[in-house]
């Protein structure tokens, strides 16, 4: 019978969901979730001085932009980023929310914030991370419609505005993730012990 299992506490329930929501793959819902999130960062503001003047590389700016889902997608695929990792970046997009500038500036402010959080999440998290000029290949795509991209440049520069813009306060605890993914967790949650919210 279901009421002869002990009830877990919703500390131990938080972790059991957690560990069983990093273990799946990466997939379209978190992707929507992560976009959904940086944009409605940069509807907020931009990273100090990020606008459209940086350095690219020759070819890289087209005549448009890719989505923010599309530029997420090219990230996972091509560096192979595993859930915890990418899911993080959230924290740093939530603590970001009040510290940027108001008034966003380049059309591509999205794309910049999304890629120094998790470039940042990835340093944070991983004994062994991939370099800059790494992730500003990774984040180049090219259609018929646009050649889009970042610099290793631009790349070392989002990087250090987003560090200066967090105080250096890279840290993430359970309870961070706990919030930050519990649109994901709570049904996790509901299928380990039935009931629980």
């Amino acid at each position: 019978m279901m009421d002869s299992l002990p009830k877990l506490s919703p500390a131990e329930l938080n972790a059991a969901a957690l560990e069983r929501f990093v273990a799946q793959p990466v997939d379209e819902e978190m992707i929507r979730y992560l976009a959904k999130a940086a944009t409605g960062l940069t509807g907020h503001g931009v990273l100090a001085g990020a606008d459209e003047t940086l350095p690219t590389v020759a070819g890289r700016v087209g005549r448009g932009l890719p989505t923010i889902e599309r530029f997420i997608m090219q990230l996972v695929v091509s560096s192979n980023v595993p859930v915890p990792t990418l899911m993080s970046s959230l924290v740093y997009l939530r603590r970001l929310k009040p510290r940027v500038q108001p008034m966003a500036k380049g059309l591509r402010q999205t794309h910049r914030i999304f890629l120094a959080s998790l470039i940042l999440a990835a340093k944070y998290l991983n004994d062994k991370s991939l370099k800059n000029a790494d992730w500003a290949a990774y984040s180049v795509i090219r259609t018929q419609a646009y050649s889009f991209g970042f610099s290793k440049t631009e790349v070392n520069v989002m990087e250090s505005q987003l560090l200066s813009l967090l105080d250096w306060d890279l840290g993430i605890s359970d309870e961070d993730l706990y919030l930050e993914l519990d649109y994901f967790l709570a049904p996790i949650r509901a299928d380990i012990q039935p009931g629980a919210k």
